[in-house]
């Protein structure tokens, strides 16, 4: 009797394990765990288990989603028209031209204006009340004849509203200039964040290769220091890269309203030349000079500038000269003691008016005084634009010029470096450097690495600041330079503080 217990405990016992033969039969896939994952059953059985009987998915014969597409150089500079300082200007530019057609019309074409009335008069003479309802309306044409300094006003607004068209241009040109830096910038920091990465998987196996020479006596405890020195060392620097980055990706969205996803790098199979062939300089100085749109604006300006002072003296002893014509009809009763007497007059009239300006109080020479100094102002403001678009685009030729030597310097250091990289590392397995000589070697590959990138980069930036300055930075001129970059595998999410 007292087995009794012990023998239903046994026999449950046995009907568990014979329903768990029965189910790995209906399951050989589950046969096939390797003895690790029998140790651990017990642990993750509850997550399998859940694994094991959550729903799957129907499988459907639509293809996979895709990853949203990378924002490339070319998209950014496409989608500038909607960027908020663009639409600004654009918009600014349409008022000006508003402004000169007004100009215009006042200046040269006709106007026709009518006109109501209807009044009651009451009028008390010697104790007797007469009233007088009328109406009157009339229809008055005007014809500008002569009036030559609202024209000369006419052509300066149209100048103007030609340097506000230019201001946009420049506006945008500006933007593109602008974004095309920072997304370069945004592709060195990514560059360097990518070899910073390298440079601590190297220094990861490095450590490791330390850990088996210190467990073996063949190294010390102050090698591992020194390479875990560096780890941290390159380890701030990688998060210091990210966070610029990510501020660099925030610029970006900002100036073209767009969601940018910053490209991972410079390609390493990027074939070495310029990319965009830039003309010679002459040439160049002297399409800088014909096609900037702040030369031109400057140049619009002093056109402006010009019209107005002759606007100015045509206001000093110019007469005006319009033609007129009116059609006018006015109706009135006059009731007076009971009588009415209706009156209906038509009255028609074709003349000229002349207005011609004889004293103005010094009004005239202070005004001909403000349009001679804008006239200098603009006149300076069009030889600073012109000497600023020069020395720009010779500064840019000649960055372009130094960081292309500067490429090409680096590619041979890294050369050099990598070799006296792979020496010393033989050496040091052999036992004839020390870790210290080692680990400088490997920083000074890496450092050897950030520094040819970073002349890449800068080929690329002087490049970009030449097109701008030549009225060629858009989409298809920078063409061949989106090969130079490798496309985003994820995108850059700001890190939460």
């Amino acid at each position: 009797m007292p087995l009794a217990p012990h023998t239903g405990k046994t026999g449950r016992q046995l009907t568990l394990c014979v329903a768990a033969l029965i189910g790995l039969a209906c399951r050989p896939e589950a046969i096939a765990m390797t003895l690790s994952q029998h140790l651990s059953w017990p642990l993750g059985h509850a997550e399998r288990a859940h694994t094991a009987t959550a729903p799957q998915p129907v499988p459907t014969d639509e293809p996979p989603r895709e990853q949203d597409a990378a924002t490339t150089w070319a998209d950014l500079l496409e989608e500038l028209d909607q960027a908020h300082g663009v639409r600004e200007a654009q918009a600014r530019a349409q008022a000006s031209e508003a402004l000169s057609q007004q100009s215009q019309v006042r200046a040269w074409l006709p106007r026709l204006d009518a006109s109501l009335r209807a009044d009651n008069q009451r009028q008390r003479y010697n104790g007797l009340a007469s009233r007088t309802p009328s109406s009157a309306s009339t229809l008055q044409a005007t014809l500008p004849l002569w009036r030559p300094a609202e024209r000369a006003d006419a052509r300066a607004e149209q100048a103007s509203a030609e340097q506000a068209q230019w201001q946009a241009s420049q506006r945008r040109q500006s933007l593109a200039r602008e974004i095309s830096q920072n997304y370069l910038m945004a592709v060195e920091a990514a560059e360097h964040a990518r070899l910073t990465q390298a440079h601590l998987t190297a220094l990861a196996r490095q450590a490791q290769a330390h850990h088996k020479r210190l467990q073996a006596g063949l190294a010390t405890v102050l090698d591992s220091l020194e390479t875990r020195a560096r780890q941290e060392q390159a380890q701030a620097q990688s998060e210091q890269l990210l966070s610029q980055l990510r501020s660099l990706t925030l610029t970006l969205s900002r100036l073209s309203r767009l969601t940018v996803r910053p490209p991972a790098g410079l390609s390493p199979c990027a074939p070495p030349g310029p990319g965009v062939v830039l003309p010679p300089w002459p040439d160049a100085v002297a399409q800088a000079l014909a096609s900037h749109p702040e030369v031109l604006q400057a140049q619009a300006g002093v056109r402006a500038s010009l019209e107005t002072v002759r606007a100015r003296d045509a206001e000093r002893w110019q007469p005006t000269l319009d033609a007129t014509a009116s059609h006018s009809r006015t109706r009135q009763t006059q009731r007076f003691e009971g009588l009415s007497e209706r009156q209906d007059i038509r009255t028609d009239a074709v003349g000229l008016v002349l207005n011609w300006p004889l004293f103005s109080s010094g009004l005239q020479d202070a005004r001909q005084r403000e349009a001679a100094a804008l006239l200098s102002a603009a006149q300076a403001r069009l030889d600073d634009a012109e000497s600023r678009v020069g020395t720009e685009l010779n500064d840019a030729y000649q960055r372009q010029e130094q960081a292309q030597r500067q490429q090409v310097r680096q590619e041979a250091v890294v050369v050099s470096a990598q070799a006296t990289l792979d020496a010393l590392q033989k050496a040091w397995l052999a036992g004839l450097r020390s870790t210290t000589e080692l680990l400088d070697a490997q920083q000074r590959l890496h450092d050897a690495r950030m520094a040819s990138a970073s002349a890449r980069v800068a080929t690329l930036r002087a490049g970009s600041d030449a097109l701008a300055l030549l009225g060629l930075l858009d989409a298809r001129h920078i063409a061949p330079w989106l090969t130079l970059f490798d496309a985003p595998t994820t995108s850059l999410a700001p890190t939460p503080p």
